[in-house]
């Protein structure tokens, strides 16, 4: 899956749902979210026919938000899988399902900003405007 696909999901479930909301999507998608205290960060799984989305409710709320994209991303990208979001490790990671996931949280979480308007600002800065892991922003920007 490229990255032009992804972006292109994300756009069409934003205008079919009309949302930014993931909870919104995954409702809409028939994805059951369940909150959870978890010894992992959050899971993708399909079974019996149903795809559901685990986030650990000991994260604090920012937090939860990013898995649910991410666990959303696996929903909508691989949807017969079973995916684990272990910890903060997992935005690193290499392996092409959670690479495309990160990417999905990525074109979710951080609105089209051209070269232009990222002059000037840090990594960090970005990551703070759009409330994600600096590791997101460098993957939605190739950097």
């Amino acid at each position: 899956m490229n990255r032009c696909y992804i972006k292109k999901e994300v756009n069409r479930l934003k205008k079919k749902y009309q949302s930014n909301n993931p909870e919104v999507i995954a409702r809409g998608e028939d994805i059951e979210v369940i909150y959870s205290p978890l010894k992992i960060w959050g899971m993708y799984t399909y079974m019996n026919k149903n795809k559901v989305i685990f986030i650990n409710s000991l994260l604090s709320v920012p937090e939860q938000n990013i898995v649910l994209k991410h666990e959303l991303g696996h929903a909508i990208l691989h949807p017969k899988s079973e995916c684990f979001f272990s910890d903060a490790t997992n935005y690193l990671s290499k392996i092409k399902v959670e690479y495309e996931a990160n990417l999905f949280l990525a074109e979710f979480s951080i609105d089209d900003i051209d070269e232009f308007e990222l002059n000037g600002y840090s990594i960090d800065q970005i990551a703070s405007k759009f409330n994600v892991p600096k590791e997101i922003v460098r993957l939605k920007f190739n950097i």
